[in-house]
C-alpha cells in the first residue's frame, strides 16, 4: 500500500499552495516587511500582517496541503487554514511574551532581545495583558475551527491548548 498521496493533480496543487505561501505573499513578503520595519515604530495591525506572513504562512502550508493531500473537501480546507491563522499568530504572539517574561534557561535564548534591537512587537504594542487574552481568544477560535473535522482532530486541539502554556 502507498503511504503517500502520488495523484498529481493534487501533488500539484500542494506545490502551488506552498509557493504561494512561501512567496511574496507569505513567508518571503512577511520577511520584507520584518526587515523594513525594524528600528521603525508601527502600528501593531501592520505588526500582526508581518506575523500572519512569516509564522501563518508556513503554518498555513502545512495544514492546507495535508487537506490538499489527503483529498479533503473545500470546507475542510478552509476549517484547516483557519485553524492555522489563529494558531500562527497565537504561537508568534506567546514568542514574544515570552521574550518580555520568559526565562532564558527555560527559552534556551535570552530574554528581552527585541526591546534590545528595538524591535517592534505585537506585545509591545498592545500590551502583556491584552496579549494574553488575545492569545486565548486566537487558540480557542483556532480550536472551534477543527469541529469539522471531528475526533480526527484531538492530536491538533491539545497542541493548540499546549501552545498556550509553552515555555519555550
Amino acid at each position: 500500500s502507498q503511504c503517500v498521496n502520488t495523484n498529481p493533480t493534487l501533488v500539484l496543487a500542494a506545490i502551488n499552495k506552498l509557493s504561494e505561501y512561501a512567496g511574496i505573499g507569505g513567508m518571503v513578503g512577511g520577511q520584507v516587511i520584518d526587515l523594513a520595519i525594524e528600528g521603525k515604530d508601527v502600528d501593531a495591525d501592520s505588526i500582526k500582517k508581518m506575523y500572519s506572513m512569516k509564522t501563518g504562512a508556513l503554518i498555513k502550508a502545512s495544514c492546507e496541503i495535508g487537506c490538499i493531500l489527503a483529498g479533503a473537501s473545500d470546507d475542510k480546507t478552509a476549517s484547516a487554514r483557519t485553524f492555522a491563522e489563529n494558531i500562527g499568530l497565537a504561537f508568534q504572539i506567546v514568542d514574544d511574551l515570552l521574550d518580555l517574561t520568559g526565562d532564558a534557561k527555560e527559552l534556551g535564548k535570552p530574554v528581552g532581545s527585541d526591546d534590545k534591537n528595538d524591535k517592534s512587537t505585537y506585545v509591545s504594542k498592545i500590551g502583556i495583558e491584552k496579549a494574553e487574552v488575545e492569545v486565548v481568544t486566537l487558540t480557542n477560535a483556532a480550536i472551534d475551527a477543527l469541529e469539522i473535522f471531528g475526533d480526527e482532530a484531538c492530536a491538533l486541539k491539545d497542541l493548540a491548548k499546549q501552545l498556550i502554556s509553552r515555555k519555550n
